[in-house]
């Protein structure tokens, strides 16, 4: 591995490759052994491009050494701070020694992109690794059942590509989960290059989940999505899912509400009745009632007066009294 880190700080910079083996530092633009020289700064570098330089070269000795997490973060660094091409693909190196295939092929491809006037014979050899890259890197073909599961590899959410799930060699932990199911985990041993495939059929966890309402009122009659389950408090096995309560009682104002219940516990819903507010103007009502009747007595003695033949009847002089002085 050492010797393989060589030959690429020897491809990018075009370094002897004993110069690393060495420790010596090398830097970025350098002549190499029968190859071009790198692009050279025409003005003094600037403080992002300084601490960028130092950072990559940083990075190159911990290449060497094989310490692959300390070298990945340099570069990440180095890149950040002057995003010159190559420290991607001194990245891609150290993303493959930590077993990140897929973050190896994504910086190379990122090189690739834009290599910046990189020798034709550095970009084909970029070109090859990333080959060898990518037929690395595992690939599972997961269904699931029903549609619409998560799936989550290592605690991250997988995404599919034509059917299939790009994953790094090694120890690989799938979770399948949706609300209303059990959930279900499998741990695969992915070799490089592995092809496999996965079926899970998640179970429904509807004997687990409770719903349970709690009338103020006692003997309230409680209805569950349109069926009637009991009066007074009241429990029962659901289904996961939104379900609607309904609670009526005599003197009371309905109750209804919309609760969605998990795919496990107990759901508690607190129903608190509430009584109708009684009329700011107690008398309204009589008084209405009195006029009512009124009007209908007046508009029934003007309907027969129309219609009798006979016109309205003749009371006689003293019928009201004698008259005032």
């Amino acid at each position: 591995m050492l010797r393989g880190c060589a030959w690429i700080a020897a491809l990018v910079f075009g370094a002897p490759a004993s110069a690393l083996a060495q420790g010596a530092p090398i830097a970025q633009g350098a002549p190499g052994a029968g190859g071009d020289p790198g692009p050279r700064p025409t003005t003094s570098p600037s403080r992002d491009e300084a601490a960028g330089r130092a950072l990559f070269l940083r990075g190159v000795e911990e290449l060497g050494a094989s310490r692959f997490a300390e070298a990945a973060r340099l570069f990440e660094e180095s890149y950040r701070a002057n995003p010159v091409p190559v420290a991607l693909f001194n990245l891609a190196y150290a993303y493959r020694g930590l077993g990140r295939y897929i973050d190896a092929v994504a910086s190379i491809e990122r090189f690739l992109a834009n290599p910046e006037n990189t020798a034709v014979d550095r970009v084909e050899a970029a070109r090859a690794e990333l080959v060898t890259l990518r037929a690395a890197i595992a690939r599972v073909r997961v269904s699931v059942a029903p549609e619409g599961a998560s799936v989550r590899v290592d605690g991250r959410v997988a995404t599919a590509r034509e059917g299939e799930i790009e994953l790094d060699p090694g120890r690989r932990v799938i979770d399948v989960s949706l609300d209303g199911y059990r959930g279900e985990r499998r741990t695969l041993e992915l070799a490089q290059g592995a092809r496999e495939a996965l079926s899970i059929t998640l179970s429904v966890l509807d004997q687990a989940a409770r719903l349970r309402v709690e009338p103020a009122v006692p003997n309230a009659s409680v209805t569950i999505d349109g069926t009637f389950v009991g009066h007074g408090v009241v429990e029962r096995r659901v289904s996961p899912g939104p379900h609607r309560v309904v609670i009526e009682a005599e003197g009371y104002l309905r109750f209804e509400r919309r609760v969605t219940v998990g795919a496990t516990g107990l759901l508690r819903v607190d129903a608190a009745l509430q009584r109708p507010r009684p009329s700011p103007w107690p008398w309204l009502g009589p008084v209405i009632g009195v006029s009512s009747a009124v009007v209908v007595t007046v508009v029934t003695y003007l309907l027969v007066d129309a219609l009798s033949p006979e016109g309205p009847p003749t009371l006689p002089p003293d019928a009201w009294g004698p008259p005032l002085r």
